[in-house]
């Protein structure tokens, strides 16, 4: 009987336990479908004319992806939107993977001589299918007086907001921080920059070090380094970017710009060179004849090389000159898909010693330069071959009239 007893209790015991497990192994598991707004303030309090600013999480509790629209409602005579931290736009849906969230961020700026009192603002979400929706309710206390931190704020500022650099090169951009406040501060680091690029923040002086937050200490500040990184085929143009930092509901921004000045790679060549057969840049002239040589020029860079000139350092009293003398615009050879040709006229001087001699071309425009030399191998015009064959002629034939007379002497 006792026995019997002990089994019992020991099944009860079992069972419980069992019964205990399964609850929470069924709570583990995430629901099919779910998503809540979860916004960082749910009542907060600002001064006459000031905008708020806050985060507000779009956070997708389901197994699946949701396409959630969204829907802001507030007092008459305030403006309020959501949008991306950075950004102008208004956000009206937003498309959340499982298990993650999206980050918005709550904007609204009371009418002019709006009335003290409480503000209700309903922020509102429902699924594409209109199957799930959720809703949460906002309240803005508008004070006579303006709500300001102890201290100032923080505020950023730097001595070059915008600078030129050719495609392929990264931008850099020394910003100091500068907490106003009493106490000391951790600052996240934000920034708002084109599709396709990339940023990253470094303390000033351990550029090997990647941060994504600083702390800074009550009524001091510190430099940060903010590197963009272009694409590498990003074309020539000018690239707005927002940068910024918050903490504790305190945040401010600088508006810097990225201008992609493009690259500038002039090359020139020989036919031989460009077409694989022809002239090389060791040319034959004579004396005191012109010569025809054949430039071939291009542009390796991603923007056009403007207003090329030509000139040429040349032994003295020799004559070069170029046809054309000048190229308005050079374009790069991904989009011209030809090099451009100048026919260069080299005439040595009319005594010239037969020989070898250099012959520096320059290709100058505003945004590039390149030089090649030419070596000249300079010979006598036939003529004067002739006219030496002739003279001999004339010695022989009198040197043998000088023995037909001695002989018959």
């Amino acid at each position: 009987m006792k026995r019997a007893l002990a089994a019992c209790l020991f099944l009860v015991v079992v069972l419980f336990a069992f019964a205990g497990l399964i609850p929470q192994k069924m709570a583990a598991q995430p629901p099919q479908r779910g998503f809540s707004i979860q916004p960082e303030y749910t009542h907060l309090a600002i001064g006459p004319n000031e905008e708020i600013k806050f985060d507000v999480d779009i956070v997708n509790q389901g197994q699946r992806v949701e396409e959630i629209e969204l829907s802001l409602t507030g007092p008459e005579g305030w403006e309020s939107w959501l949008t991306k931290w950075g950004e102008s736009f208004e956000v009206r849906g937003v498309l959340v993977d499982a298990g993650k969230k999206t980050t918005l961020q709550f904007r609204a700026t009371p009418p002019e001589n709006a009335s003290e009192g409480d503000y209700k603002f309903i922020l509102r979400g429902i699924t594409k299918d209109g199957q799930l929706q959720e809703s949460v309710e906002i309240t803005i206390t508008l004070k006579s007086k303006a709500v300001k931190p102890e201290g100032g704020g923080v505020k950023l500022a730097t001595d070059y907001p915008s600078i030129k650099n050719p495609a392929g090169k990264n931008f850099e951009f020394d910003i100091q921080i500068e907490n106003k406040m009493d106490e000391e501060r951790v600052f996240d680091l934000l920034a708002s920059i084109p599709a396709g690029w990339d940023a990253y923040c470094t303390p000033r002086w351990e550029r090997e070090k990647k941060i994504s937050s600083i702390k800074v200490g009550g009524k001091s500040s510190e430099w940060i380094k903010l590197v963009l990184v272009p694409p590498a085929d990003v074309p020539k143009g000018e690239y707005p970017v927002k940068f910024g930092v918050r903490s504790d509901g305190q945040e401010s921004t600088i508006d810097l710009k990225a201008i992609i000045t493009g690259t500038y790679e002039l090359k020139l060549g020989a036919e031989a060179e460009v077409l694989g057969t022809g002239e090389t840049r060791n040319i034959k002239a004579i004396a005191g004849r012109e010569k025809h040589f054949t430039l071939y020029l291009w542009n390796e860079g991603t923007a056009p090389i403007s207003d090329i000139d030509f000139f040429a350092s040349k032994p003295a009293d020799w004559d070069v000159s170029f046809e054309p003398k000048n190229l308005p615009s050079l374009p790069p050879i991904t989009s011209s898909l030809k090099p451009e040709t100048v026919d260069v006229i080299i005439k040595p001087k009319a005594k010239a010693i037969p020989g070898d001699y250099m012959v520096t071309i320059t290709a100058s425009g505003k945004e590039a330069r390149e030089q090649m030399e030419l070596r000249v191998t300079v010979g006598t015009p036939m003529t004067w071959g002739w006219v030496g064959i002739a003279i001999v002629v004339v010695v022989i034939a009198a040197l043998i009239g000088i023995f037909v007379r001695l002989g018959r002497r």
